[in-house]
């Protein structure tokens, strides 16, 4: 995402587009790659010019430690997958290279341990929007692994404000498919 943001065009008026399906995730930027970088180069991760479209943006995400400027996102996004044993990612871009769709896909192996019950997958589609179901499965699939989210958590895993994770929270309770514990600042939810 973070590549998105920096190597978007901010001429083209698309903004950068972020899809969460079952199988993958999907990162949709316009325009694709700059005409003189060579696609098979660039998936093995080996391309050695950094000719960047947004030097400001590069610089405030080294500053805060999200870039290193030294073209390494994608040697880094690469080795991070295979550390996770996850796919190498693919990359769909047109011939005139006015997008580029990077695609992540779930690794083998990774999938829920436990079902959703009928009644809360029922209620998530009743009451919640795509964006709030797709963000209460990420919270889901943490909960896996974790005994317990707050919001502050919440909102650093689905990068949002922390205001919009707590209405997420509260709602996930209120619909049953969440508890929650404490204080309203110090409030916890589990599964």
């Amino acid at each position: 995402m973070v590549n998105a943001v920096f190597h978007k065009s901010y001429r083209e008026p698309e903004s950068v587009e972020i899809r969460i399906y079952v199988d993958s995730i999907q990162i949709l930027n316009y325009p694709g790659l700059a005409k003189w970088i060579n696609l098979e180069r660039f998936v093995s991760g080996k391309v050695k010019g950094r000719k960047y479209r947004n030097r400001r943006i590069g610089e405030l995400f080294k500053e805060i430690d999200l870039s290193e400027k030294k073209g390494t996102g994608i040697p880094k996004i690469l080795r991070e997958l295979k550390q996770n044993g996850s796919p190498e990612p693919e990359f769909d871009m047109d011939e005139e290279r006015t997008y580029l769709n990077a695609i992540i896909r779930i690794r083998d192996g990774f999938e829920r341990k436990e079902k959703m019950s009928e009644s809360m997958s029922e209620s998530m589609s009743e009451s919640m929007s795509e964006l709030e179901r797709a963000r209460m499965q990420i919270i889901l699939i943490y909960l896996e692994t974790n005994k317990e989210i707050n919001s502050a958590a919440a909102a650093k895993l689905l990068e949002v404000e922390i205001k919009t994770a707590s209405r997420l929270l509260l709602k996930a309770e209120k619909l049953n498919i969440l508890k929650g514990t404490g204080k309203t600042k110090n409030k916890v939810y589990r599964k």
